[in-house]
């Protein structure tokens, strides 16, 4: 596995002992050389002005003190990627820490806090290129699409009109440069406390709490088979977290729980398509749930109180 990427890294000045394709990621590479730890990933669907960005960006994040995954600069062309045939490529020296695995309350709410110091400053950052905007109701919509006339279909196309009235808020609210692949897998830790957040190939312009529903609705999607009121107290956690630098305003409060039913709608669809039934069949009456739930919708306006 090793020689046919030999020659690709000697762009870096690296020369890799081992190399190994994450099994859940086979476009990134783990490689290992002089005893420091790299990641290789092929960016598939990534333009050169979004690699671009993405070295300016966390550049300035790295300068203003906000640890964060950035791309090596080619030794060659000083540039932070490489093109291999059809294929772009970069690289990133491991960050500390593994990914975010335990969801204690204390770990929540220093993810939290993180993710808010990360939203202070991509506020404040001015792009040098056109970034996406983060269409989630055209993202949903053509899920749904994709399950048209089936039993499936029908019942998604019911969840989106209980949530109506969503997009309206979603348009409305500020809009600001996010990372969009906020999950828990993207937040490096070191015991409790976060070292840093990897992976801004995907950043895109959107309302804060888009960041915040995304981040959520993947840890409820992990503890579907727990306990409801622990739940309940790890959004807490983090929404105290986040709050800590200043307060979610109250059109973002009343929209937070369509943005995570949203995105648990989404995590559904792409895992059944994937033929992962069981994780996206297990999704469909935990939505449901929390649809019904006065307490779902509570958790986002009583943060405090819940966790006292």
């Amino acid at each position: 596995m090793i020689e046919p990427l030999r020659d690709l890294l000697r762009n870096w000045n690296v020369d890799p002992s081992f190399t190994h394709t994450l099994h859940l990621h086979p476009n990134v590479t783990m490689v290992e050389a002089s005893r420091q730890t790299f990641y290789l990933k092929k960016r598939e669907h990534s333009k050169v002005g979004n690699l671009m960005e993405e070295l300016y960006v966390t550049s300035y994040l790295l300068e203003n003190g906000l640890l964060v995954e950035s791309p090596l600069l080619s030794s060659w062309s000083n540039q932070p990627f490489v093109q291999e045939g059809e294929h772009l490529y970069s690289l990133y020296e491991a960050l500390e820490g593994f990914p975010l695995q335990e969801y204690s309350l204390s770990s929540l709410t220093n993810a939290g806090a993180y993710l808010s110091s990360l939203h202070e400053l991509l506020d404040k950052y001015h792009c040098q290129n056109d970034i996406a905007v983060w269409d989630i109701e055209r993202h949903i919509r053509e899920w749904v699409l994709e399950f048209d006339h089936t039993q499936l279909g029908t019942w998604g196309r019911g969840v989106l009109d209980r949530v109506e009235g969503w997009e309206t808020i979603y348009t409305c609210l500020p809009q600001q440069l996010v990372h969009s692949d906020c999950n828990a897998g993207n937040i490096m830790m070191k015991e409790e406390e976060v070292v840093g957040i990897i992976d801004f190939e995907r950043m895109r312009i959107a309302p804060r709490v888009a960041d915040i529903g995304y981040f959520l609705a993947g840890m409820l999607k992990n503890k579907i088979k727990e306990d409801r009121e622990h739940s309940f107290r790890c959004i807490n956690g983090f929404l105290r977290g986040y709050e800590r630098s200043g307060p979610l305003s109250s059109e973002e409060k009343q929209l937070l729980p369509s943005m995570v039913l949203i995105f648990l709608l989404q995590y559904a669809f792409h895992h059944l398509q994937n033929g992962d039934s069981e994780v996206g069949s297990a999704c469909l009456p935990f939505i449901d749930e929390l649809i019904d739930s006065a307490d779902f919708d509570r958790v986002f306006q009583n943060e405090k109180e819940m966790l006292e």
